[in-house]
Protein backbone atom coordinates (compact mmCIF):
# COMPACT_ATOMS: atom_id res chain seq x y z
CA UNK A 1 0.00 0.00 0.00
CA UNK A 2 1.57 3.32 -1.19
CA UNK A 3 2.09 5.80 1.49
CA UNK A 4 0.28 9.79 1.21
CA UNK A 5 3.03 12.24 0.96
CA UNK A 6 2.88 14.63 3.78
CA UNK A 7 0.13 17.67 2.73
CA UNK A 8 0.81 20.70 4.80
CA UNK A 9 -3.26 22.18 4.47
CA UNK A 10 -3.92 18.08 5.61
CA UNK A 11 -1.77 19.13 8.89
CA UNK A 12 -3.18 21.82 9.18
CA UNK A 13 -6.50 21.34 9.63
CA UNK A 14 -5.88 18.45 11.81
CA UNK A 15 -3.77 20.11 14.06
CA UNK A 16 -6.38 22.79 14.29
CA UNK A 17 -9.02 20.25 15.17
CA UNK A 18 -7.10 18.64 17.82
CA UNK A 19 -6.32 22.01 19.30
CA UNK A 20 -6.59 21.12 23.03
CA UNK A 21 -8.18 24.97 23.79
CA UNK A 22 -10.86 24.19 21.07
CA UNK A 23 -14.33 24.57 22.22
CA UNK A 24 -16.54 24.98 19.30
CA UNK A 25 -17.03 24.50 15.70
CA UNK A 26 -19.46 24.47 12.84
CA UNK A 27 -19.85 24.41 8.88
CA UNK A 28 -20.18 27.10 7.44
CA UNK A 29 -19.83 25.57 4.07
CA UNK A 30 -19.43 22.03 2.75
CA UNK A 31 -20.47 19.38 0.45
CA UNK A 32 -22.62 16.36 1.24
CA UNK A 33 -21.88 15.18 -2.50
CA UNK A 34 -18.08 15.89 -2.67
CA UNK A 35 -17.19 13.26 -4.73
CA UNK A 36 -20.34 14.00 -7.28
CA UNK A 37 -19.61 18.06 -7.65
CA UNK A 38 -15.63 17.32 -8.04
CA UNK A 39 -16.60 14.84 -10.97
CA UNK A 40 -18.80 16.98 -12.32
CA UNK A 41 -16.12 20.56 -12.12
CA UNK A 42 -13.08 19.30 -11.00
CA UNK A 43 -13.45 21.21 -7.80
CA UNK A 44 -14.99 21.31 -4.34
CA UNK A 45 -14.19 22.59 -1.05
CA UNK A 46 -15.65 23.45 2.46
CA UNK A 47 -15.38 25.84 5.49
CA UNK A 48 -15.55 25.63 8.71
CA UNK A 49 -15.65 28.04 11.69
CA UNK A 50 -13.40 26.77 14.77
CA UNK A 51 -13.75 28.80 18.51
CA UNK A 52 -10.60 28.56 20.91
CA UNK A 53 -10.81 29.44 24.19
CA UNK A 54 -7.97 29.18 26.84
CA UNK A 55 -8.20 31.40 30.20
CA UNK A 56 -10.97 33.16 29.26
CA UNK A 57 -9.50 34.60 26.24
CA UNK A 58 -11.43 33.43 23.19
CA UNK A 59 -9.81 33.06 19.61
CA UNK A 60 -12.11 33.16 16.57
CA UNK A 61 -10.71 30.93 13.67
CA UNK A 62 -12.39 30.55 10.19
CA UNK A 63 -10.31 27.70 7.74
CA UNK A 64 -11.86 27.97 3.97
CA UNK A 65 -10.50 24.80 1.87
CA UNK A 66 -10.54 24.09 -2.03
CA UNK A 67 -9.31 22.04 -4.70
CA UNK A 68 -8.93 22.61 -7.67
CA UNK A 69 -7.59 20.08 -10.44
CA UNK A 70 -5.39 21.50 -13.26
CA UNK A 71 -7.83 20.73 -16.07
CA UNK A 72 -11.09 22.14 -14.41
CA UNK A 73 -14.29 23.24 -16.48
CA UNK A 74 -12.13 22.78 -19.49
CA UNK A 75 -12.61 21.36 -22.71
CA UNK A 76 -14.39 17.87 -22.48
CA UNK A 77 -14.07 15.39 -19.87
CA UNK A 78 -14.67 12.18 -19.26
CA UNK A 79 -13.73 12.33 -15.76
CA UNK A 80 -11.41 14.04 -13.02
CA UNK A 81 -10.10 10.81 -11.26
CA UNK A 82 -6.60 10.93 -12.69
CA UNK A 83 -6.71 14.73 -12.95
CA UNK A 84 -3.56 16.23 -10.26
CA UNK A 85 -4.40 19.48 -8.91
CA UNK A 86 -3.76 22.09 -6.32
CA UNK A 87 -5.51 22.51 -2.89
CA UNK A 88 -6.10 26.29 -1.25
CA UNK A 89 -6.17 26.79 2.35
CA UNK A 90 -6.99 30.07 3.74
CA UNK A 91 -7.16 30.39 7.73
CA UNK A 92 -8.81 33.60 9.17
CA UNK A 93 -7.87 34.41 12.44
CA UNK A 94 -10.46 37.57 14.02
CA UNK A 95 -8.36 39.63 15.85
CA UNK A 96 -9.02 42.91 17.53
CA UNK A 97 -6.95 44.90 14.58
CA UNK A 98 -8.87 43.24 11.99
CA UNK A 99 -8.52 39.23 10.48
CA UNK A 100 -5.66 38.34 9.73
CA UNK A 101 -4.57 35.78 6.97
CA UNK A 102 -2.47 32.80 6.84
CA UNK A 103 -2.18 30.36 3.21
CA UNK A 104 -1.18 27.39 2.57
CA UNK A 105 -0.88 25.64 -0.71
CA UNK A 106 -0.49 21.84 -1.58
CA UNK A 107 -0.93 19.32 -4.10
CA UNK A 108 -2.39 16.11 -5.18
CA UNK A 109 -1.95 13.85 -7.79
CA UNK A 110 -5.32 12.19 -8.51
CA UNK A 111 -8.97 12.26 -6.83
CA UNK A 112 -8.47 8.91 -4.82
CA UNK A 113 -5.47 10.73 -3.02
CA UNK A 114 -7.39 14.14 -2.63
CA UNK A 115 -10.69 12.33 -1.18
CA UNK A 116 -8.08 10.41 0.98
CA UNK A 117 -7.60 13.81 2.80
CA UNK A 118 -10.97 14.36 2.53
CA UNK A 119 -11.87 11.21 4.68
CA UNK A 120 -9.19 12.17 7.26
CA UNK A 121 -10.38 15.83 7.68
CA UNK A 122 -14.46 14.53 8.13
CA UNK A 123 -13.15 11.48 10.61
CA UNK A 124 -11.33 14.57 13.02
CA UNK A 125 -14.15 16.72 12.11
CA UNK A 126 -16.96 14.70 13.27
CA UNK A 127 -14.95 12.78 15.90
CA UNK A 128 -14.50 16.39 17.76
CA UNK A 129 -18.33 17.86 16.89
CA UNK A 130 -19.05 14.87 18.36
CA UNK A 131 -17.05 15.07 21.59
CA UNK A 132 -18.50 18.69 21.42
CA UNK A 133 -22.29 18.30 21.09
CA UNK A 134 -24.14 17.18 24.04
CA UNK A 135 -26.36 14.12 23.41
CA UNK A 136 -24.30 13.02 20.72
CA UNK A 137 -22.52 9.77 20.59
CA UNK A 138 -19.22 9.16 19.95
CA UNK A 139 -18.18 8.28 16.80
CA UNK A 140 -16.66 9.94 13.36
CA UNK A 141 -20.08 9.25 10.78
CA UNK A 142 -21.77 12.95 10.46
CA UNK A 143 -25.13 13.51 12.65
CA UNK A 144 -28.41 12.10 10.78
CA UNK A 145 -30.86 14.52 9.72
CA UNK A 146 -28.39 17.30 10.24
CA UNK A 147 -27.06 19.63 7.28
CA UNK A 148 -25.61 22.34 9.21
CA UNK A 149 -23.03 21.50 12.02
CA UNK A 150 -22.35 23.89 14.70
CA UNK A 151 -21.28 23.12 18.71
CA UNK A 152 -19.84 25.34 21.43
CA UNK A 153 -20.23 28.49 18.88
CA UNK A 154 -23.01 30.64 19.71
CA UNK A 155 -25.37 31.76 16.73
CA UNK A 156 -24.51 35.69 17.53
CA UNK A 157 -20.63 34.47 16.71
CA UNK A 158 -21.20 32.52 13.27
CA UNK A 159 -21.31 34.42 10.06
CA UNK A 160 -25.01 33.38 8.97
CA UNK A 161 -27.20 35.17 6.78
CA UNK A 162 -25.80 38.00 4.68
Amino acid sequence: MKMQRPNPVLEEILRLLSEPSLRGLATLRHYPMERQIYARFGRCGFAIDLLMEKDHAKRHVSVLVEAVADSSAKGVKKSYDKAKGRITCIVAEITSKGIKYKTIKSKYSNAKELFGYVEKVRTAFYERYRSLKPGIPPGTDPVPGEIFHAAGIPDTELFLGV
